[in-house]
């Protein structure tokens, strides 16, 4: 199950889960796959990334602050590959039960993306042929992972409240003048 979406029937929270699921699609011209994983979305993430030579960088995307910190984006300069398993691992239970962020893991050299967003769908640009049989090896299977409508998010108090050493310096991206917004540098 998703700790961090709840699916809404009849104004009541349920138990909500994508059930084990990936699909292609397109964005503009560049094809992706959109992944619905139960549980373990960090694993997942650690999975997909193993296959990629690095070096890595981290993008967090904070969209919603219960302490007033600096909603936007904040990026990890270039890490090795051992880094961003050690990042993943460290904060797994964070990503996946948390839904103030998105998580982007960037792999220049192999010019891949994985991304794990606030509502616990991974989204992987790049060699999608060896993405798919990773998801296989790990129990995933063709099919379309569908966000509930309506759904809430958690915001996982019990998480949110512990601190700990970030294993990686990130940096807040550049704002945008005009409109105050944060926005990432491409």
């Amino acid at each position: 199950m998703s700790a961090k979406i709840e699916a809404i029937d009849d104004e009541i929270p349920q138990p909500f889960a994508y059930g084990n699921v990936f699909a292609r699609e397109g964005v503009g011209d560049r094809p992706r796959l959109r992944v619905g994983v139960d549980q373990g979305q960090h694993a997942a993430l650690l999975a997909l990334a193993d296959g990629l030579r690095g070096p890595g960088q981290l993008l967090y995307v904070l969209h919603t602050t219960r302490i007033g910190a600096v909603l936007g984006g904040y990026e990890s300069p270039e890490l090795t590959l051992g880094t961003v398993h050690d990042f993943l691992c460290q904060f797994g239970q964070l990503l996946r039960e948390d839904s103030r962020h998105d998580l982007w893991i960037r792999s220049h050299d192999d010019d891949a993306t994985i991304v794990l967003d606030r509502h616990n769908l991974i989204y992987a640009y790049g060699p999608l042929k060896d993405f798919e049989m990773v998801l296989q090896v790990l129990g995933v299977r063709q099919g379309e992972p569908v966000l509930p409508d309506p759904h809430i998010a958690s915001l996982s108090s019990g998480v949110g409240r512990r601190r700990t050493r970030n294993p990686a310096p990130l940096r807040l991206a550049h704002q945008a003048p005009s409109t105050g917004r944060r926005a990432v540098r491409p």
